[in-house]
């Protein structure tokens, strides 16, 4: 009988979630497994929620539907903890593996079961990986899956790096290795084993029509931003292009004409910051 595994990556756009769900596939298939993975973009923008899947079985994978019962939940921004159901459908026993700075038995998690943090954020800036605002965590965190699940060598993630990472290679292997190093587990860090097979349900469909025409203001997106807009009235002239360019209506004008951002609005998509005339808008890491 076959083992399959699923394991669905939580990140935001730029974080390299869905190249991890890819290099795990690769790694799986030069270990001699049978890989899948495919992503889910709700939107394609830097900074906005991103879902990739992957499965690893022995033997051929006849599902081809979104994950919604994990054995293992990879969550590469933390911050998704407080803002995303990242958690919905872990299976009992399964592995909920968090990029967090914090002891992982500090870690106040949804759900009750085998935890693992590591650090990826700190190795990802030790390596060069991204920018300090925001790295790329991908490949410290596959390194950390490895130690954690066992469900492919490291010897194959090493090749897998190696042979489909684009660019800087020996720094992303270098943050794996680093991964796997650092994890920490806690829950009796037991060896994984892949739940029993069960039959597929089929995911409900999507609703007809534009799903994306309402503003911010009612869809609460500024829990995307990683990046907000700081205003250096200074410089400012008062031209008022970020009120007119602002996709989401975040600007509002004080008493004396200058812009007056509305962070709840803001999704940190730094149109703001580029299009200002006099570059009195700077992006900033948000707090």
């Amino acid at each position: 009988m076959a083992d399959v595994i699923e394991i669905r990556f939580h990140g935001r756009g730029g974080q390299g979630a869905v190249v991890a769900s890819e290099l795990l596939a690769q790694a799986a298939f030069l270990d001699g497994k049978w890989p899948q993975s495919f992503p889910f973009f709700g939107v394609e923008r830097r900074g906005a929620p991103v879902t990739a899947y992957a499965r690893v079985d022995t033997g051929p994978i006849g599902i081809r539907t979104s994950i919604t019962a994990p054995e293992v939940v990879v969550v590469l921004e933390p911050g998704l903890l407080r803002t995303q159901p990242v958690t919905d459908g872990l299976r009992p026993g399964g592995l909920l593996l968090v990029n967090s700075s914090h002891p992982v038995d500090e870690l106040v998690l949804p759900v009750v079961g085998r935890r693992a943090a590591v650090d990826a954020t700190r190795i990802a800036v030790a390596h060069g990986l991204g920018s300090p605002t925001l790295p790329i965590v991908n490949t410290a965190m596959l390194g950390a899956l490895v130690r954690a699940t066992g469900v492919v060598s490291m010897e194959a993630l090493g090749r897998a790096i190696q042979g489909f990472v684009p660019a800087r290679r020996a720094e992303n292997l270098a943050a794996a290795e680093d991964g796997y190093q650092d994890v920490r587990v806690v829950e009796g860090a037991l060896p994984f084993t892949p739940s029993v097979p069960r039959a597929v349900v089929a995911t409900p469909p999507l609703p007809e029509g534009p799903m994306a025409t309402e503003s911010s203001e009612r869809y609460h997106t500024a829990d995307w931003r990683t990046l907000r807009p700081e205003i250096h009235l200074d410089r400012c002239t008062r031209c008022n292009f970020c009120w007119k360019l602002c996709p989401d209506d975040a600007f509002g004008f004080d008493s004396e004409g200058y812009p007056v951002l509305r962070a709840e609005y803001c999704k940190g998509c730094g149109i703001c910051a580029v299009e200002c005339p006099p570059h009195a808008i700077e992006m900033v890491e948000e707090a």
